[in-house]
């Protein structure tokens, strides 16, 4: 079966700093539907929504971002819809203020993934936000990437940092990066896009 693999990104106040392309399934169902996530912070508070408009043949995605104490002005941050399907790990967006930053929503769990997709292939990676210097942020894009039928309950997170996007040489080259332990990078970029923890959380829900 042949694929669609376009998408289109439009921004108001908001740059981006990259967009995948997206894969839409046989059996996407939810035609001319809305789904929305209320993003809170670790204390509950709400720091943005992400509305997500359905057709049959791509989602429009519409993202508000307030000021948030955990996040930097003039900078991207990692924003991505995570499966939020391993009950292990807790259900929903759960966090405590009180525990170290590097807990909070875990219980999202990874990136909305089919197969063994590495970071900036995944479902679920979406074009960054990049935070105004009055703390606000806004989103705008168009994409075939998110079938409509597996939106509702998956958990959008808003991160701390930057997303590299799969973006780091690892080699010999005088272009390359070489950390200290490069292992670890390439797993940790391949997974998250190195974007550092996760600050904010919302789940989806069908609005209509």
């Amino acid at each position: 079966m042949k694929f669609r693999r376009t998408i289109a990104v439009g921004t108001a106040t908001l740059a981006t700093a990259m967009a995948g392309v997206l894969l839409v399934g046989p059996q996407a169902t939810a035609r001319n539907a809305e789904f929305q996530a209320k993003l809170r912070d670790p204390s509950g508070r709400v720091v943005g929504t992400v509305k997500f408009t359905t057709t049959r043949y791509a989602t429009q995605v519409d993202a508000r971002l307030r000021p948030n104490r955990n996040v930097e002005t003039n900078q991207f941050h990692g924003f991505h819809i995570h499966a939020n399907n391993n009950p292990a790990n807790g259900k929903g967006c759960v966090a405590d203020r009180r525990a170290p930053r590097a807990t909070w929503f875990v219980s999202a769990d990874g990136h909305l993934s089919a197969d063994l997709q590495d970071h900036g292939d995944h479902q679920g990676d979406l074009p960054s936000p990049l935070v105004l210097s009055d703390g606000t942020a806004r989103l705008t894009f168009t994409t075939d990437r998110i079938e409509p039928g597996v939106l509702r309950g998956r958990a959008v997170v808003l991160h701390a940092d930057p997303d590299n996007f799969g973006n780091v040489p690892i080699g010999d080259k005088p272009t390359d990066y070489v950390p200290r332990d490069a292992v670890a990078a390439a797993d940790l970029t391949n997974r998250t896009g190195n974007a550092g923890d996760r600050v904010a959380c919302g789940v989806v829900r069908r609005s209509w």
